[in-house]
């Protein structure tokens, strides 16, 4: 009898500290998603709305409409092509904000309280908790031929190859002939191909940034992700490091771009 009273009373104390974690857990959770609603109303609700559905006030006046969180779409991600981002990419989002649009940087916020909005602006998506972020596609390292010229000209056969220019247009412009026939995005916004040779990139103009966006496209417009046409190079058409060509080509038309525009 002893024994049994003593195996209980072990029980009873594993329970009690298996259940500390979690509780303490849960609590730090609510209190997390507590500060990121104050900071959400006093940063972020003006635009993207209390229920985070992109109708706040100044919604109406902005050209680009902000996000609508309840939908689960996000263009910007370093993971594939229609699932949901990381925490660290919303967190970058929020830190640097988007370039050409009415997003500002938050990068005077504490951190803490920037955190605490990437969690809280999840809440607004039920299927999050269900889904989960994608897994992070692998960045490599800048080649050490990018922007060579042998590199720039292997990027231009890929751009005609990929058909490119029917959007963006031969010269990288944003005059392709589709690009006056695109439907409005996700979210209303009319739909223009960008400019490569003038303008800040919204999802930022490291080579980096380039290459993500060429492998993951981008949720909710026109822009496909190329992963699997560059992932798996059959050494005929594609070969092993064309999606880094590519990018050498697009920031070339941007040199030459600036170049002209001095």
């Amino acid at each position: 009898m002893k024994s049994i009273h003593n195996f209980l009373v072990a029980l009873v104390v594993v329970g009690s500290a298996l259940a500390t974690p979690v509780a303490a857990r849960a609590e730090s959770d609510a209190a997390t998603l507590e500060l990121g609603q104050q900071v959400y109303g006093v940063y972020c609700a003006g635009c993207h709305g209390v229920d985070g559905d992109g109708n706040g006030p100044g919604a109406e006046m902005l050209i680009v409409k902000p996000r609508d969180f309840t939908s689960g779409i996000f263009k910007f991600r370093s993971t594939p092509n229609g699932t949901l981002p990381t925490d660290a990419d919303l967190l970058r989002i929020v830190t640097h904000g988007i370039n050409r649009t009415a997003m500002p940087n938050f990068r005077l916020v504490p951190e803490v309280e920037r955190k605490a909005v990437v969690a809280y602006l999840k809440t607004f998506f039920p299927a999050w908790e269900q889904k989960g972020a994608g897994e992070p596609i692998h960045l490599p390292a800048e080649p050490d031929f990018l922007l060579t010229s042998d590199s720039i000209a292997r990027g231009a056969q890929l751009y005609d190859m990929l058909d490119c220019g029917r959007c963006h247009g031969a010269g990288g412009e944003g005059d392709g002939p589709s690009a006056k026939t695109l439907v409005p995005d996700s979210w209303g916004n009319p739909q223009v191909p960008f400019n490569f040779t003038m303008g800040a990139l919204k999802g930022g103009g490291a080579p980096v940034d380039v290459y993500r966006t060429f492998m993951t496209g981008l949720n909710g417009t026109a822009m496909p992700s190329y992963a699997d046409v560059f992932a798996y190079p059959d050494g005929e058409a594609i070969h092993e490091g064309d999606a880094w060509h590519l990018v050498s080509f697009i920031l070339s038309l941007r040199n030459q771009g600036e170049d002209s525009a001095r």
